[in-house]
């Protein structure tokens, strides 16, 4: 026991003497790095920190080195000082040097000061370094050398740019990789825009959804944008403005509207509110047909209807968008529908109208038939009946034309309720013996006659053409008391024409003349042979 007790005291006073009085074989280790990022991007602000690492117990007041760098790249712009440290601030070029002191000092790890360089934007290597060259630290002002430290840094491609860009397979007009937005137009058949890009640098890269693609084009103005992220992270987008030529057609309306598979009579495309009447009506289909085949056409309204007005839209969209509605309000009514005729009237005849009679007649007249035309009214609304003349002879002059004796003229009446009422106009031969159809037949005959006598007397002139004549005695065709007969012979006077002997007579008509009648008598007389003793005026030549 008392020998273990020896040994354990002379360890402890071995140690003693090696501790106060033996100068120290091994120091602490002190370890300097260069901290920040591995990677920088061109036209960017970056840190490098001076960082020490320290096991001694006393404290580094100094430190100092030269600052080297690849200017090519990089600039020291300023000197950031680390918590209680002073020393340099301002920048400089490559060959720096530094030096920092604290009054304090530090162990541990601690940053005696940061270095902030810029990347140029022009950078064109792909790599840089900061290198500290002979560092020193000092500890109550012994200074020791440190090794030398590099921090190799990659240098990002700040590219972003596009050396091609085409769309659907043609370069983009005027393209350049400084010109970041572009006008084009294509046709209205152009529905697709297939996007090509390429750029400069190989390590550059698209955002997701904005590089090469293809892309629907609207008609009207598209902006596609083609977005390309350098390798170091930065942004450059080229915008492509292209106008799809529209000749879509814009025509919104309607061609007719049918209510129940009935067009609306009075429908006109730019019209776009109408009122129907239904006679205790459920439900109703209403159909509209677009001027634009490829329009499309929407209708709403209640699925049943009530008695009263009923409200319907029909909406129609054209190929390009344009819209337009029309109204249709179904008056739904449950009272009876009067079909009787208010009026009822024929160019040129007088039927004697009423309405409670259904049956008219007409006495077939050729000139008036030229010009007939039946005018009728209906005592219920347009819109509770419609009356339908059969045949048309007021709008179809074929039907005119051949309207004869025997044919029925009708004027059919029917409510929106289904129910009908008939009018009846009978074509009936005209019996009565026209005064002027006679009066005609009289003239007629009287012309004749006159042109049979002057025919006849004419006949008997050319019969006795070239022969002489001599008067004679007419006697009476009756057995009655004969007039003293009278007889002119031709004298002096002017008007008498002498009978000269020796001369052929001129041919005349001789008469013998009695108080009620006379009769024309010719002779023939021998050539050679003349009456030189009778004269005769010109009175009794003429008279007949």
């Amino acid at each position: 026991m008392k020998s273990d007790k020896r040994i354990i005291k002379l360890g402890f006073l071995i140690s003693l003497f090696v501790l106060f009085f033996i100068p120290s074989a091994v120091k602490a280790e002190v370890n300097f790095n260069i901290k920040g990022p591995d990677s920088v991007t061109p036209g960017s602000t970056v840190e490098y920190a001076i960082e020490l690492k320290s096991d001694e117990t006393d404290m580094i007041k100094g430190f100092e080195a030269s600052v080297n760098f690849e200017s090519n790249v990089l600039t020291l712009k300023n000197i950031k000082l680390g918590s209680g440290w002073s020393g340099n601030t301002e920048g400089g070029s490559s060959g720096k040097n530094v030096k920092f002191e604290s009054e304090v000092g530090n162990t541990g790890t601690f940053t005696v000061a940061t270095l902030v360089f810029s990347v140029n934007t022009n950078a064109t290597s792909n790599s840089a370094y900061v290198t500290l060259k002979d560092a020193k630290y000092t500890i109550n002002e012994a200074a020791t050398t440190l090794s030398e430290k590099t921090h190799n840094i990659k240098v990002k491609s700040g590219d972003n740019t596009l050396s091609d860009l085409k769309v659907n397979g043609a370069r983009v007009e005027g393209f350049s990789p400084t010109v970041y937005e572009y006008e084009m137009s294509v046709g209205g058949d152009i529905a697709t825009a297939k996007i090509n890009a390429t750029t400069n640098s190989t390590k550059a890269t698209f955002k997701s959804g904005n590089g090469n693609r293809t892309v629907n084009l609207n008609y009207g103005s598209n902006v596609i944008k083609v977005v390309v992220i350098s390798e170091s992270g930065i942004e450059k987008t080229y915008t492509l403005n292209i106008t799809r030529e529209d000749t879509r057609s814009t025509d919104a309306t309607l061609s007719s509207i049918t209510v129940d598979g009935k067009e609306i009579s009075n429908f006109k495309s730019t019209t776009y509110k109408y009122t129907i009447k239904k006679y205790k009506a459920t439900s109703v289909k209403i159909l509209g047909i677009p001027a634009d085949m490829k329009a499309t056409v929407k209708v709403d309204g209640p699925a049943e209807m009530v008695v009263g007005e009923n409200t319907y839209t029909i909406v129609v969209t054209s190929e390009s968008g344009a819209t337009a509605t029309y109204t249709v309000i179904i008056n739904n009514i449950d009272t009876a529908i009067n079909k009787k005729l208010k009026t009822l009237s024929v160019k040129g005849y007088d039927i004697d109208f009423d309405r409670n009679n259904n049956r008219y007649e007409i006495m077939y007249n050729k000139s008036k038939f030229k010009k007939l035309h039946i005018y009728f009214t209906t005592m219920a609304a347009s819109d509770e009946v419609t009356a339908v003349l059969s045949p048309d002879i007021n709008n179809d002059s074929e039907a005119l034309k051949n309207l004869k004796v025997g044919d029925e003229i009708t004027i059919t009446v029917t409510g929106i309720d289904g129910e009908k009422s008939e009018y009846t106009i009978v074509v009936v031969k005209d019996s009565r013996i026209s005064f002027f159809l006679v009066l005609e037949l009289f003239l007629m005959a009287v012309i004749a006659i006159i042109i049979f006598i002057v025919f006849m007397k004419r006949k008997n002139a050319k019969n006795g053409k070239g022969k002489n004549y001599k008067t004679t005695k007419v006697a009476k065709k009756e057995e009655k008391e004969k007039p003293e007969k009278t007889t002119r012979t031709r004298s002096n006077s002017e008007n008498a024409v002498p009978i000269v002997e020796g001369e052929k007579p001129k041919k005349r008509r001789r008469f013998s003349i009695y108080e009620d009648e006379y009769e024309e008598v010719e002779v023939e007389v021998d050539d050679d042979e003349y009456s030189t003793t009778k004269e005769l005026t010109d009175e009794e030549l003429n008279l007949k």
